[in-house]
């Protein structure tokens, strides 16, 4: 893997590691708890600021799981090329 691209990805796992990420997903599971309801939608507008706020938080939240999948197959990739 080049050397910048491993940096990317050990930083952005080591920035995951952290108390402050873990906070932030929590406060984001709760906002993402609050927000998913569509039920208190007073109209369109709100309904589609809504679904555009879920969307962020649906992406944030699965970042992690993202990022390690997209690691392993990157891993996986030059494994297999370099056999």
């Amino acid at each position: 893997m080049d050397k910048k691209l491993q940096k990317y990805y050990d930083d952005r796992f080591d920035m995951m590691l952290s108390q402050g990420w873990k906070d932030l997903e929590e406060d984001l599971t709760k906002m993402y708890d609050e927000y998913k309801d569509i039920s208190n939608c007073k109209g369109v507008d709100d309904f589609y600021f809504q679904k555009g706020q879920v969307d962020m938080l649906k992406y944030i939240l699965s970042l992690k799981t993202m990022s390690e999948k997209v690691y392993e197959d990157i891993n996986n990739e030059e494994e297999y090329t370099n056999t």
